[in-house]
């Protein structure tokens, strides 16, 4: 039984890298579990859109969260995790209402970690497909 359980060990810590959006102990996901406080700016000039994202590991090991819009009420928006490669991910939101363009929407953003910000960029398309209808940058900071 000892035998058998150690060549499992060995077997899981050789088994190759980390695939789009799963996390392993350790792993590049893992840095990214965690509540952060953000903006979403659609200009530079703009005071922002703010919102609280929470990450986590899900039962089948991949990355994903939830977004919430802080001062709108608004349900939580779903946050699929597509891809992470080092510090740096690109997530999937929605379908969710925007309250800036008043219509249903998905997002993709790419966020690089630094420290505790995430800061990246977004576009956002019709639920339904189509052309990018709005591209903005944003900032976030780990909540304690």
């Amino acid at each position: 039984m000892r035998t058998l359980l150690c060549a499992a060990l060995v077997v899981t810590a050789c088994a190759p890298g980390e695939k789009a959006g799963t996390a392993t102990a350790g792993g590049p996901s893992q840095q990214f579990v965690g509540t952060y406080e953000g903006r979403s700016y659609r200009q530079a000039a703009d005071t922002g859109i703010p919102w609280r994202t929470i990450m986590s590991i899900a039962p089948d090991g991949s990355l994903r969260g939830t977004l919430t819009f802080t001062t709108i009420k608004a349900g939580p928006v779903p946050i699929r995790v597509r891809e992470v490669t080092g510090t740096k991910l690109v997530q999937e939101l929605g379908p969710y209402h925007s309250p800036t363009l008043n219509r249903d929407v998905v997002a993709k953003s790419t966020a690089e970690l630094k420290g505790d910000s995430l800061t990246g960029d977004y576009e956002l398309r019709p639920s339904e497909g189509g052309d990018v209808l709005l591209k903005g940058t944003f900032r976030a900071k780990r909540a304690s």
